[in-house]
């Protein structure tokens, strides 16, 4: 039981951690977008916002891909399965989340593979002067987690029989 409540806190926590990076994330985004925007029609630019705010789009992206899954956002045939019985709907997630698992962990393994090779290549941001893999290092992060998320959608569906759960957390309206 101790287990259980360990993983339950780490997924409160982690959940936490999604949702500041987000909101906080696309809060400076558009700050700094508009301040840019600002200061071009004043005449002058900042160089290195542009740099930040592709970074920042990059970590919106990757930890968003996480949170969607986490709360069924994500994409699904809609129409044939909310027309389909609960049976068939069972089915359904279960292909769908284990087709999005494989294809999560294997872009986890590839995208791994590009933030090394960046970091061994030493490549730089050329305005922030920083490591490029720092605002990359994200992309990884967010696929592994979304697979996760949905591996916890096939083992919800397993432990609760008379319902369908579209993740771990979002149960099928249409019952």
């Amino acid at each position: 039981m101790k287990i259980s409540n360990f993983l339950a806190k780490t997924n409160m926590v982690l959940e936490k951690i999604e949702e500041v990076i987000l909101c906080i994330g696309v809060s400076v985004l558009a700050i700094i977008l508009i301040v840019n925007v600002v200061a071009r029609k004043a005449g002058t630019s900042i160089y290195f916002i542009d740099e930040i705010a592709m970074f920042l789009v990059i970590w919106i992206t990757f930890i968003g891909v996480s949170y969607a899954s986490r709360k069924a956002r994500h994409i699904r045939m809609g129409a044939i399965f909310d027309l389909s019985s609960v049976r068939v709907q069972k089915i359904m997630i279960f292909v769908i989340s284990t087709i999005s698992a494989i294809v999560m962990f294997y872009l986890t393994y590839i995208s791994v593979n590009y933030v090394y090779t960046t970091y061994r290549w030493q490549q730089v941001a050329p305005a922030l002067r920083m490591p490029y893999w720092i605002g990359i290092v994200v992309v990884p992060v967010g696929f592994f987690l979304a697979g996760i998320h949905y591996v916890r959608t096939i083992v919800k569906n397993i432990q609760v029989k008379e319902e369908v759960w579209l993740s771990p957390e979002q149960k099928s309206e249409y019952e």
